[in-house]
C-alpha cells in the first residue's frame, strides 16, 4: 500500500476536526440546524487554512443518509463517495483550468439535472478568482436564481479578484491564518499518533514556518519526521528545512547593536559557506527583529510571540539594544534588500552592504529631545544657582518619545575612536556642549575586555577585581555590574572613592561618554565548589560539573578556559 501523506491522511473530515475556524464551523452548523442553507457561499483566506475541506464537509452534512445534519457519519454511501471525490452528486471543479465562458455555459446546462442520490445538486468551484470576467457574467443568472437542488460553494485565496457582483450573491466566510500555538499543538497531536515524538520548540519552528496554513506544516513535519527518524528535535527542524539557526540570528543582531563591521562580515561570509538560502535569511531576521520591535513596544508580549522559555532572556536583552525608529529603519534596510535580490544582484554583495549600513547606521534622535536638551543647557548654563555642567545625557530614558514626531539621524559612537563632545551655539552666542549618546549593552559587552586592559595600565590590582563581575544592565549612563557572594571582598575593593574614580575616568576615556557603575550582588547564584572534585572524569561530566559551579567556571575563565585539577578524556 502506498504511503499516504500527512496532510491527507489527517484531512478532517466533520467540523469539530476543523483546527481554528470555529467562527465558520459554528455558523454553518446553526444553519444546518436551523433548515437555513444557503445556495451559495463563498470560502476565502490564505492557502491551506481548511476552505475546501470545509466546502466537502458540508457537502457531506446536506447530502449525509442521516441529513441534513450537523454531523454526518462518515459512513453511508454518499459521505464515503463524497471523501474519495466519487460523487455523482458532489462536483469538485478546478477555475484555474475550466476559466472561459464555454465552461461556464457547460455548467449551467447542467445544473438542471436533478441529484441521484442526495438532497442536493453541489457544485464546489476552487480559486474561483481565476475565472475570466465572460465567465463570471455567464455565472451570475444562474447563481441569482439557482434551481431549489443547486448549492454552489466557492473557494479563493484572493476574495479582492471576484467582482461585487458575485460577493453579494453568496454568503461570505473569511478564514484566519492559524495561530502558532493552535498549530504546534495540532502537529504534536499528529506526531503521538504517528508514534514519534518532537520538541516543543520543534513544532513551534515547524508552525512559525508554516506561516499559519495547516496544509504547509504538516508537509513540513512529513519532510522533518523523515529526516530525523523517532525524536524530532529543534536541531533537525533547521537542518533538515535549510534553516536559519537562531543562534545565528542572536549573533548577527548583536554585532549590528555592537557596530562591530569585521563580525558582521565574518557571519556573512560563514552564511553563504553553511548554504542557507539568502531570501530565507533576509525573512528570519525581518522576523527577529519584527519581535524586537514589538517586545520593546509591549514587554509583556512573549507569550503571544511564542518565544521558548530558554530565548526569553536574550530576547529581552536584545530589545533594548535599539530604539524603535533604529528597527523600522532596519527592517527598511532588509525589505529594500529583499526587494533587490529579485533584480539578480549578486546576493553576497548586497547582503554584505546591508549588514555594514545597518552596523554603521546613525541613531534616531528626535527633534523635541533635541530642542529640549537646548533650551535646558541653556538655561543651566545661565542659572546662578547652577555653576556645574549639566550631568545629562541627550538620550535619556526619561524623555518622552511620540511616534508621530518626525526623526533626525545622529552619529553612533565609535567606542574605539573617542571624539570630542559635540558643541552647539546658542542664542547667547555661548557654546553648549552635549553628553554623547551612552554606548548600549551590547557595545559594552563587545568593549569590556579593552576596556578591563585599559583599565589595567593604570591600577592592575583594580582591574583583576572588576574582572569578577558580570555585566547586568545598561541605563541611564550607568553600567550595572553584578558579583556573587562570594566575591563580596573583590566589590568592596573596588568600591572605594580612589578606584571608584579610576574606574570612572577609565569608562569616558575609553567609550567617549560620561558612564557611571554600581554594584549589586546576585544571591541567587550557587558560589559552592565541590568538596571532591574526581581526577579522572568523563568529557560530559566535568562539563556538567564546571556549569553546576559558577564559581569554578569563572575561574577556569580567568585561565583561558585550562582546566586545573581535571584531566578531560573523550568519550
Amino acid at each position: 500500500m502506498s504511503y499516504l501523506v500527512l496532510a491527507r491522511k489527517y484531512r478532517p473530515q466533520s467540523f469539530e476536526t476543523v483546527v481554528a475556524q470555529e467562527h465558520v464551523t459554528r455558523t454553518l452548523r446553526n444553519a444546518i440546524k436551523n433548515n437555513k442553507i444557503g445556495s451559495g457561499y463563498l470560502f476565502c483566506g490564505p492557502r491551506g487554512t481548511g476552505k475546501t475541506t470545509v466546502a466537502r464537509i458540508l457537502a457531506k452534512a446536506i447530502n449525509c443518509t442521516n441529513g441534513p445534519t450537523d454531523t454526518p457519519c462518515g459512513e453511508c454511501t454518499a459521505c464515503k463517495e463524497i471523501t474519495t471525490g466519487s460523487s455523482m452528486d458532489v462536483l469538485e471543479i478546478d477555475a484555474a483550468s475550466n476559466t472561459g465562458v464555454d465552461d461556464v455555459r457547460q455548467l449551467r446546462e447542467n445544473v438542471r439535472y436533478l441529484p441521484t442520490s442526495g438532497l442536493k445538486r453541489i457544485y464546489i468551484i476552487d480559486e474561483v478568482h481565476r475565472l475570466s470576467g465572460s465567465a463570471f457574467d455567464a455565472l451570475l443568472k444562474t447563481l441569482e436564481e439557482p434551481p431549489a437542488h443547486v448549492v454552489f460553494m466557492f473557494a479563493t485565496t484572493e476574495p479582492v479578484k471576484v467582482p461585487d457582483t458575485i460577493l453579494s450573491r453568496t454568503q461570505r466566510f473569511d478564514f484566519r491564518r492559524v495561530s502558532i500555538d493552535d498549530l504546534a499543538a495540532h502537529l504534536g497531536w499528529i506526531a503521538e499518533q504517528e508514534g514519534f515524538t518532537a520538541e516543543e520548540n520543534a513544532l513551534k519552528l515547524i508552525a512559525r514556518k508554516g506561516d499559519g496554513s495547516v496544509r504547509d506544516s504538516l508537509s513540513l513535519l512529513d519532510q522533518v519526521a523523515a529526516f530525523a527518524g523517532d525524536t524530532v528535535t529543534e536541531s533537525d527542524v533547521t537542518n533538515a528545512l535549510g534553516l536559519v539557526d537562531r543562534q545565528f540570528l542572536f549573533d548577527y543582531t548583536q554585532a549590528v547593536a555592537a557596530a562591530d563591521r569585521r563580525k558582521v562580515l565574518t557571519l556573512t561570509r560563514g552564511l553563504f559557506d553553511s548554504g542557507v538560502d539568502i531570501r530565507d535569511f533576509v525573512l528570519e531576521l525581518l522576523e527577529h527583529l519584527r519581535m524586537l520591535m514589538i517586545l520593546q513596544s509591549d514587554p509583556e508580549n512573549m507569550e503571544v510571540l511564542a518565544i521558548p522559555d530558554s530565548e526569553v532572556t536574550v530576547y529581552q536583552e536584545q530589545a533594548g539594544y535599539f530604539s524603535t525608529g533604529d528597527i523600522l529603519r532596519m527592517m527598511k534596510i532588509l525589505t529594500d534588500i529583499n526587494t533587490d535580490l529579485k533584480t539578480g544582484l549578486d546576493e553576497r554583495l548586497l547582503i554584505e552592504v546591508a549588514g555594514v549600513k545597518m552596523a554603521e547606521m546613525e541613531s534616531t534622535v528626535r527633534f523635541e529631545d533635541v530642542l529640549a536638551q537646548l533650551q535646558g543647557t541653556a538655561a543651566a548654563a545661565t542659572s546662578p544657582a547652577q555653576q556645574e555642567p549639566a550631568n545629562h545625557s541627550l538620550f535619556g530614558s526619561a524623555q518622552k518619545k511620540s511616534p508621530e514626531r518626525p526623526t533626525a539621524p545622529v552619529s553612533r559612537p565609535q567606542p574605539q575612536r573617542p571624539s570630542a563632545p559635540q558643541q552647539s551655539p546658542n542664542e547667547g552666542g555661548r557654546n553648549v556642549t552635549f553628553v554623547r549618546r551612552t554606548p548600549n549593552l551590547a557595545q559594552i559587552k563587545a568593549e569590556w575586555d579593552g576596556f578591563l586592559m585599559r583599565l589595567r595600565h593604570d591600577n592592575p590590582m583594580v582591574a583583576s577585581q572588576l574582572g569578577m563581575a558580570r555585566i547586568r544592565s545598561v541605563k541611564d549612563n550607568n553600567i550595572e555590574l553584578v558579583f556573587t557572594s562570594s566575591e563580596n571582598a573583590s566589590m568592596q575593593v573596588v568600591q572605594k572613592p580612589d578606584n571608584l574614580a579610576t574606574i570612572t575616568r577609565v569608562l569616558a576615556r575609553h567609550f567617549d561618554s560620561n558612564l557611571s557603575v554600581q554594584f549589586a550582588v546576585d544571591e541567587s547564584v550557587d558560589t559552592s565548589v565541590p568538596d571532591e572534585i574526581p581526577r579522572r572524569v568523563k568529557k560530559e561530566d566535568a562539563e556538567k560539573l564546571i556549569e553546576q559551579s559558577p564559581r569554578l567556571k569563572s575561574l577556569l575563565d580567568k585561565v583561558d578556559g585550562e582546566i586545573i585539577g581535571i584531566r578531560k578524556v573523550e568519550d
